[in-house]
């Protein structure tokens, strides 16, 4: 006669192996989501703080550059009239991817305050990825704009590029002309080798009354993909 189990029989009865096996996959479904919504948020936030760092490092340096070149022209030393090295101009240099021009700077040595004028260059470090300003002040001894160094102004900047434009909005375009030399570098300096350079000559120099300007950024990070960052400018010089 058949006789069911008594209740002691059930409660020690192990689970089977396909049990195991379901419970073990089930676990494991539910370890990879966790894992999976925890790199996607982590990734998130790296991409999310990447974009942010990124938009901050290019829009100060546009920034900068900007405030300062609106001011191209502005003399307080009159060292324009003095300056040995030619030109006479406000915009003392222009390539598409260099700048110099002079503008003034606050002198904190004296009491008050005063201004004083210097000569300030832009360009782009192509191999360190670095948006540069150097600041050569105003030698009234040697009548040279000297003394400054290059400094890093942005960093992960792979793209710098200037525009030029006359009165009447016409372009500007740089060239290295056959026959054309300059001794000019950017910025410009004393003793420098005559050289065919993509760049304005003086006539052009005088001439240029707005300067577009694009500055690109990008950088990336382990596990991250590459992100880009472009700003654009519009700049009239106020004192031409």
């Amino acid at each position: 006669m058949w006789r069911a189990p008594n209740n002691a029989t059930r409660r020690w009865r192990g689970v089977t192996l396909l049990e195991t096996l379901i419970a073990s996959f089930v676990l494991l479904l539910v370890i990879a989501g966790v894992y999976l919504l925890y790199t996607t948020m982590q990734t998130t936030m790296s991409r999310g703080e990447l974009k942010a760092d990124l938009q901050q490092n290019v829009r100060v340096g546009m920034e900068r550059l900007v405030q300062e070149l609106r001011m191209a022209g502005y003399d307080p030393s009159a060292a324009l009239r003095l300056v040995v090295l030619p030109p006479k101009d406000a915009v003392r240099a222009a390539s598409p991817t260099c700048l110099s021009f002079v503008t003034y700077s606050v002198d904190r040595s004296t009491t008050p305050p005063g201004e004083k004028s210097v000569q300030v260059t832009y360009d782009h470090d192509a191999k360190g990825r670095l948006l540069r300003r150097r600041e050569d002040p105003w030698d009234s001894m040697t009548l040279a704009f000297k003394g400054g160094s290059a400094q890093p102004q942005a960093t992960t900047i792979q793209l710098l590029e200037f525009t030029y434009y006359n009165t009447w909005n016409e372009l500007l375009a740089p060239a290295a002309a056959p026959g054309w030399t300059s001794t000019h570098r950017c910025p410009p300096v004393s003793g420098a080798q005559p050289q065919p350079l993509v760049q304005l000559d003086f006539t052009q120099l005088r001439q240029v009354r707005r300067v577009a300007i694009r500055l690109r950024g990008g950088d990336s990070r382990p596990g991250i993909a590459s992100e880009f960052y472009t700003v654009a400018s519009d700049v009239r010089l106020r004192n031409r």
